[in-house]
């Protein structure tokens, strides 16, 4: 099943579906939906896999491919390629590296590192203005260019089409070019090329991810039940806006699969310059477990209740599909406790305890669960994500497609270079 379980704990607050400021916001998200007015939505529709099959062919002859871009550049295509990283290092697929700063230390390294003539590089922008990504591809072709590396080939530009500087750059070095969406923000640019690009060249079924996707918008519009299913999970959304009204502004997102780690930074973008508008919104905190219950958790149980967390993993059922592990110590004494179980019942358990800890110290906090950490469960838990952001949005009267207050910094970054 690619539908994600959630089961959510208010402690004290009364949410109702029959709410109307819950039920006027789920109506316009769901006309929306209907009336196709989401161009990310809308990107599922006319996705050009078999051009993306070609440009993965094309670029899996490397050993490396460098992804150039940062944020939503990076964001989403780093996701899914940790759901299969493992498959980087196959002889069928090359190794990928994602550029997203513009720290000349971690560069030197990655040149050093790899090998230029045997390396293809994607550069994305879609403004095609990106101070940063023009830099990162001024510098690894200035190294190209050292070692005499004809540059045509190697590289794939992915912009608006529109004149622009990376633009001008493709057109004049003749590199492969994609489109990237006009009326799709970097953000919200997973189940684009942007996205679906690294997937493709680590092995991963973008097709079937897409389809996850899909397979959630139908649960929440399209069945007889859709009313039930929508609510299912917008009233945790709702009631995490209810509490961010309240004063618990951090929201701490904390997935118990190592994988999902860059799923949780993704998010953290997401929501950021979604919602971080007109004095409103909550601050996203990135957690991981088991690791920050021996780092964080005392802070979270027995600190200021301001917080609202999102645990999330696998279902109790997928734990048990591992080698169980046996546990002597020397020939005949067992440690009881973990023998004859697998890695992943302990990694459920530890979830549990923390979900009935927070629950029992009075903190409010839903658990999402997946039956399988595939490329479907994640391209609904993706889709969830992308709603339930434009919904609280929409709760809080902010646009979620634009970002108005940082276009300061980019003026005066130029200012300070010039």
């Amino acid at each position: 099943m690619s539908i994600p379980y959630l089961s959510f704990n208010s402690h004290g607050l009364e949410i109702k579906s029959d709410n109307d400021e819950y039920s006027k916001t789920k109506k316009k998200i769901l006309d929306q939906i209907e009336n196709q007015c989401f161009e990310f939505i809308n990107v599922l529709k006319k996705n050009k896999f078999s051009e993306i099959s070609r440009l993965s062919k094309k670029f899996k002859k490397f050993e490396n491919v460098v992804f150039l871009g940062t944020g939503g550049s990076s964001l989403g295509g780093k996701t899914l390629f940790s759901l299969k990283n493992d498959k980087s290092q196959k002889k069928n697929s090359p190794s990928l590296f994602f550029v997203e700063n513009v720290d000349s230390f971690s560069m030197s390294n990655l040149i050093k590192k790899i090998n230029l003539d045997r390396t293809g590089v994607v550069v994305i922008s879609k403004s095609g203005e990106t101070l940063e990504t023009l830099a990162q591809y001024f510098y690894i072709v200035q190294e190209m260019r050292k070692k005499k590396i004809i540059l045509k080939e190697k590289f794939l530009v992915i912009t608006e089409k529109k004149m622009s500087t990376l633009k001008k750059i493709q057109e004049t070095e003749r590199f492969e070019y994609f489109q990237h969406e006009k009326d799709v923000g970097g953000r919200f640019s997973v189940f684009s090329i942007v996205g679906l690009f690294p997937a493709a060249l680590v092995g991963l079924d973008i097709k079937f991810f897409c389809d996850g996707a899909r397979k959630f918008l139908d649960y929440i519009t399209h069945s007889k039940s859709h009313t039930k299913n929508f609510d299912h999970f917008f009233l945790s959304t709702y009631a995490q806006y209810k509490l961010i009204r309240k004063g618990k502004n951090i929201s701490v997102f904390m997935p118990y699969v190592d994988c999902l780690k860059n799923f949780s930074l993704w998010l953290r973008q997401l929501w950021a310059e979604s919602i971080g508008k007109k004095g409103m919104g909550s601050t996203l905190v990135n957690a991981l477990g088991t690791v920050d219950q021996h780092s964080q958790l005392q802070l979270y149980l027995d600190g200021p209740r301001d917080k609202f967390f999102t645990i999330l993993g696998r279902t109790k059922r997928e734990t048990l599909k591992k080698d169980k592990i046996k546990c002597f110590i020397g020939e005949k004494e067992k440690y009881l406790i973990l023998h004859n179980k697998t890695i992943d019942e302990l990694m459920y358990a530890e979830m549990q305890a923390t979900f009935k800890t927070i629950e029992h110290k009075g903190l409010p906090c839903r658990i999402i669960t997946l039956d399988e950490i595939d490329e479907q469960s994640i391209g609904a838990l993706m889709m969830f994500f992308f709603l339930e952001t434009i919904f609280t949005c929409y709760l809080f009267n902010v646009d979620p497609f634009d970002q108005p207050a940082v276009e300061e910094i980019k003026i005066l970054t130029k200012k300070f270079l010039a």
